[in-house]
């Protein structure tokens, strides 16, 4: 994805729904329904690897289990991962017998459902670098329980099977509804697929603060309480939602404090107040996506000008720091995602969550010379489309279940993360692809880079700087691969904008290819408003953009830089 926002609660209820009568109708409603079922089971996925990761796995058959379960979950870990999929890996092994199998060699019953288990993770995470691991431990299951091909091929698929065991412990159980949650999502988005049309892909500094951004801000008030955003939740109770609160709150600070009425500085403050009551014993702010309202919190507070700010802003900041994935997470220099920030709950980096962490960082004080911004260098360089030293190569699973090498491109944008982007990608002569660069995360590459010290004669700065030059529009995200679905280049548009406004800000950029930057978009913007004065991506909803309260916060921030 391009990324995902600082929002905890906001829900399916907020999904536009152009239904037409009859069955299409029908079919979209079920559509829409499957993926609100999906979603919940996205979120019982990841809260309970989260839940496995924090406690030790005893056995071989439980380490194999949860391997399996790390590699057909969702996010499809795979050995780029490093110290996430890495000691379940050593369990495994560490469980292995002379012979082959695995498991304790007197309990006969248990040696053979740990060795079906272990087969299966380690052909299904990374087959290719065990295979003779796998063929030693294939001859020896035939071997002992006498199996024919047939029969063997379906034992060593302990998964498919749902062949769990018996559960002995809490562990057991907690990996066995892991497994059956994500059996229950991949056979909904099974579901999914099944009801969308073949071809539906086919059809597919700052200026004087202005009276339609003062329209966009009344109405951005209308949804808030004491300077408390509230979010609908399914069943249309209206709650109140930290991450929905820290935009709300940015937005109203990015009006010029000396224009502010009385009533506005009043909400801000009591916001303020509020925000800050709900930092947590950690410095971060929320349970869900930890570190995107983290950083956004902390971009609210910077903004309001809030009194008494400071214990709040370094207890964040040991927070985000605390979540970088470096030494003392078990990550080291070679691992694909070291220095870079991820979700806080899911350990994986990307470039969107580095760029807000790295922006909250500089904010609470942090110099651009302390070794996280250094560590994180590694990270960004990684994601950048430009070889040479730094760069990365590994290897993705293709469509049709081959391996194909992943290597950078040579344009100088930015990809999600090293060897990923939902953007497309294109084949090179050789069979290797490279993930294609697109606007949104080149623009957080090039605010990373800015945020991180570098001079703008730096290679890597001035590559991704130039291709936001080629490559600048304010009428969609560039960078999509041509072919794919008309909506694609539209997914995070309203993010889009704020993160190309602050990267130019930060750069201290005022004209891109003879344009100034400034009054392009906020021509354009003004152009999109909405009668009532909010804005709304209704050209492709994904990642909350459905939601007009995050789009217009979103707009109003980006045209104050």
């Amino acid at each position: 994805m391009l990324s995902k926002l600082p929002i905890t609660l906001l829900t399916a209820s907020f999904l536009a729904c152009w239904a037409a009568p009859g069955a299409r109708a029908q079919g979209q409603d079920q559509a829409q329904n499957l993926k609100a079922q999906q979603s919940q089971y996205k979120r019982k996925v990841d809260h309970s690897i989260k839940r496995l990761a924090e406690q030790k796995l005893e056995t071989g058959l439980q380490a194999a289990k949860y391997l399996v379960a790390l590699t057909h979950c969702h996010r499809q870990y795979s050995p780029a991962d490093g110290p996430v999929v890495r000691p379940a890996v050593q369990l495994i092994f560490r469980s292995r017998n002379s012979n082959g199998l695995f498991g304790p060699a007197d309990d006969h019953g248990l040696q053979r459902l740990t060795s079906a288990w272990a087969y299966q993770a380690l052909n299904d995470f990374d087959g290719e670098s065990y295979a003779a691991d796998l063929a030693k431990t294939r001859a020896a299951f035939a071997k002992t329980y006498g199996l024919s091909e047939s029969a063997l091929r379906l034992e060593l698929e302990p998964f498919a099977r749902g062949h769990y065991g018996h559960a002995k412990n809490e562990i057991d159980s907690q990996l066995h509804e892991l497994l059956a949650a994500i059996k229950i999502y991949r056979r909904i988005g099974a579901q999914i697929a099944a009801t969308k049309k073949p071809d539906a892909a086919a059809k597919s500094k700052a200026l004087p603060w202005a009276p339609f951004e003062q329209k966009a801000l009344d109405w951005l008030l209308l949804s808030q309480k004491n300077g408390i955003w509230l979010v609908p939740t399914p069943d249309g109770k209206q709650v109140p939602d930290v991450g929905t609160s820290c935009l709300g709150l940015t937005a109203l600070a990015s009006k010029p404090a000396k224009l502010r009425s009385p009533a506005e500085q009043k909400i801000l403050e009591q916001g303020i107040t509020w925000l800050k009551s709900q930092q947590r014993k950690d410095g971060s702010f929320s349970e869900f996506t930890p570190n995107y309202v983290c950083s956004a919190a902390v971009m609210a507070i910077v903004a309001s000008g809030a009194p008494n700010s400071q214990a709040a802003l370094k207890a964040a900041q040991r927070y985000l720091l605390m979540i970088q994935n470096v030494e003392r997470r078990g990550y080291q220099p070679s691992d694909r995602d070291y220095g870079s920030i991820g979700y806080g709950g899911d350990r994986r980096g990307d470039i969107s969550n580095t760029q807000f962490a790295l922006e909250a960082l500089r904010l609470t004080g942090l110099d651009s010379k302390d070794e996280a911004f250094q560590k994180a260098l590694v990270y960004l360089r990684r994601s950048q489309n430009l070889p040479g030293k730094g760069s990365y190569t590994g290897t993705m699973r293709a469509s049709d279940g081959s391996k194909k090498t992943v290597r950078a491109g040579e344009d100088g944008g930015a990809q999600y993360y090293p060897g990923v982007s939902p953007a497309g990608y294109d084949e090179s002569a050789d069979g290797s692809v490279i993930p294609r660069s697109y606007g949104s995360m080149t623009y957080a590459l090039l605010k990373c880079y800015i945020l991180a010290g570098l001079s703008k004669d730096d290679p890597r700065l001035q590559a991704a700087l130039n291709w936001t030059k080629k490559h600048f529009t304010v009428e969609y995200n560039p960078g999509s691969k041509p072919g794919l679905p008309e909506k694609t280049k539209f997914q995070g548009l309203y993010y889009y904008y704020l993160t190309m406004a602050r990267a130019y800000h930060f750069g201290g950029i005022d004209k891109v290819a003879d344009k100034d930057w400034r009054k392009t978009l906020r021509k354009h913007l003004e152009s999109q408003q909405k009668p009532g004065g909010f804005w709304v991506n209704d050209k492709n909803g994904r990642w909350y953009e459905q939601s007009p309260i995050v789009c217009t916060a979103y707009t109003l921030i980006a045209l104050r830089q």
